[in-house]
């Protein structure tokens, strides 16, 4: 059951109260699968260098409890443990030793990943989408064919309106506020209705009046049931208000777990009193970094459950409301539906379909390859200044080109300026194709995590989808070089050799774009653009320009049958200068390669066919293809 808006708020979103019945009925729930999350022993360390045999230790033995229906929070200084423990809690990272489990059963991570999110604390967002279209891809991925576009409009419309979003419901990510990207963060994961929710520092940036209202979003989406785990470095005491469940951490282990209330009590046990009108939390963190060992021993390293109350859980009292939220922001919140005041949730077709989704991926992988794609070619169209300045390019550079070898196609004396030309073509073509995707890719990489993770699609899914969407653009680049400088450098006015000399660029140019993926896939930006180099130059050395096969040594030999350059090469010779091409006037006295047929032969293409030269050009792009894919699949599914 989400937030319920005002009438006002759901006018704002394009919908009336008519029908408002129907909404509540329709409405889903997640009280029927509430999930207790405990821990036991939880180890964690990591190695100290990658030449060395010394270990970190992270997480020293840690155990807790984290229930349904409560707001829990860890707590402690910088580099006491708490991201790496809500790694740990969410699947993220395995840890080295230690059980996890799910209402006193071991965690089976699929089924458990399947029924969480986590929502990192860097908010990466698509963002040239605005938040409407944001969840209706979500919609479309995470709800699928099985849910009518009518629900998955109205669960839209929901979630808008219970975030406060209205206002700035067709406006683009990247001009949204800090708060409303960490509301949007919260809602594209609140379409599929997960029953527990991790949240890694999800105040981090944010101004105090923002602070409060983020946590009682939180807080209101505990009070549905939901398991709610997030980490904050040192709450307020207005936040305090909010939170049921303390988590301490100090050095790797626990040195509280309890209520709020409660904290007070286990300080002074150990003769510790807070000071008056001081934070109680401040003062705890302050004194366990000095008693650390007298704090772990007093908590059990988290084995103590004698501090956590049985308080019934209230939502703050309204008349404190004022100070608690602040008045601009008093309509989100004026219609809460308390959960102890819920009746029990109704069977409907909506609950029932999400129940069965929850199951497996929520899509088909074709219908995730099709909504990925319309989402990337909808960014490309949203940001044309980007397509529009890589066209410009080789448009620009094509007409330069043109101009340098202007009509040397038809003149014998000029064969050698025209291979040079074509071995340029290829180059140009492939360093172009090669950087845009390199650079562009790793910084995709920090969403495409996030939402694989949370099971929005597989990898390939993703990977053919991001293919798909970059290849119109590559292509008509491709194309608009291809025509002009073959109309200005005068080559045969042929349209076979005019297609064959196409087909082989757009194909070099689609192996390139690969092995650019392939290059980011690996490495983030800066690393992908030192290392690019590296990718391309055995490519180049053995292309046969600078070094013909003949005269290489014979254990060299091979790497010409792996060069796509190579490959490429021979295509453009034989579609220019292959055929059975007749004989070339010469504007010189004398001209050696009159008959082309004696240049194929000086450069060792003689034996070389054209159609050998595309299939391997189509064999090198499916082989970079499914490398590039093993290489994403992998780094996905792990912290790096």
């Amino acid at each position: 059951m989400f937030v319920v808006s005002t009438e006002s708020d759901k006018m704002v979103c394009g919908t009336d109260n008519t029908g408002s019945e129907s909404q509540d009925t329709n409405s889903t729930s997640v009280l029927d699968e509430s999930i207790n999350i405990a821990f036991q022993d939880i180890h964690y360390s990591v190695r100290n260098g990658f030449f060395t045999r010394g270990h970190k230790q992270i997480l020293a033995g840690v155990c807790g409890e984290v229930a349904a229906g409560e707001l829990t929070v860890l707590v402690g200084q910088s580099g006491a443990g708490k991201s790496t423990l809500m790694d740990i809690l969410a699947g993220y990272t395995a840890p080295t030793s230690g059980q996890l489990l799910v209402n006193g059963r071991l965690r089976d991570d699929k089924w458990f990943r399947r029924r969480s999110c986590y929502i990192m604390q860097n908010d990466q967002l698509q963002d040239m989408l605005t938040v409407e279209e944001s969840l209706n891809v979500a919609c479309d991925l995470k709800l699928g064919a099985h849910v009518s576009r009518e629900q998955k409009c109205r669960r839209v419309v929901e979630i808008v309106s219970a975030l406060g979003l209205c206002s700035a419901r067709v406006t683009q990510t990247r001009s949204l506020s800090g708060g409303e990207r960490k509301r949007l963060a919260i809602g594209l994961e609140l379409v599929s209705d997960p029953p527990v929710m991790f949240l890694d520092e999800p105040t981090s940036g944010l101004d105090s009046s923002m602070s409060k209202q983020i946590i009682y979003l939180l807080q209101l989406l505990a009070r549905q049931g939901r398991t709610v785990v997030i980490t904050l470095h040192q709450p307020s005491a207005v936040l305090l208000q909010m939170i049921d469940r303390l988590y301490g951490m100090v050095g790797g282990r626990c040195a509280y777990m309890g209520s709020v209330p409660m904290l007070l009590p286990f300080l002074e046990g150990m003769n510790l009193k807070s000071p008056p009108f001081h934070n109680p939390v401040d003062f705890f963190i302050e004194m366990m970094l000095e008693n650390t060992n007298l704090f772990v021993r007093s908590a059990q390293n988290g084995k103590n459950t004698q501090w956590i109350a049985n308080i019934p859980h209230v939502s703050p009292q309204i008349n404190n409301e004022d100070d608690l939220i602040g008045k601009s922001n008093l309509n989100l919140y004026e219609e809460i539906i308390s959960i102890t005041a819920l009746p029990p949730p109704k069977e409907d077709e909506t609950s029932k379909t999400l129940l069965k989704l929850k199951t497996t991926y929520s899509t088909s992988s074709w219908t995730q390859f099709c909504t990925l794609t319309r989402r990337s070619l909808l960014i490309l169209w949203r940001h044309p200044t980007y397509t529009r300045m890589i066209l410009a390019v080789h448009c620009v550079v094509a007409v330069f080109i043109g101009s340098l070898f202007y009509d040397i196609g038809g003149d014998a004396m000029y064969v050698r300026d025209n291979y040079n030309f074509l071995y340029f073509s290829l180059m140009f073509l492939m360093f172009t194709a090669f950087s845009s995707v390199s650079i562009s890719f790793p910084q995709e990489l920090p969403v495409i995590r996030r939402e694989h993770f949370n099971r929005w699609y597989t990898s390939g899914a993703y990977y053919s989808a991001t293919v798909a969407a970059s290849i119109p653009t590559q292509t008509l680049c491709t194309l608009a070089y291809a025509c002009i400088t073959y109309y200005m450098t005068g080559q045969p006015q042929q349209w076979l050799r005019f297609l064959g000399f196409s087909w082989t660029l757009m194909h070099v140019s689609y192996v390139a774009l690969c092995l650019g993926l392939l290059n980011g896939s690996l490495f983030d930006v800066k690393s992908a653009v030192v290392f690019g180099p590296f990718f391309i130059m055995p490519f180049t050395i053995f292309s046969g320009f600078f070094l013909r096969y003949v005269d290489a040594p014979g254990f060299f030999k091979w790497l010409f049958h792996v060069s796509f350059l190579k490959h490429g090469l021979v295509g453009l010779v034989l579609s220019i200068f292959g055929m059975d091409r007749g004989k070339l006037p010469c504007s010189d006295i004398y001209c050696h390669y009159s008959y082309p047929k004696q240049f194929i032969e000086d450069q060792g293409c003689s034996k070389e066919s054209y159609h050998v030269a595309v299939t391997m050009l189509f064999c090198t792009f499916v082989v970079v293809i499914l490398s590039t894919y093993v290489i994403l699949k992998f780094r996905l599914s792990r912290k790096w």
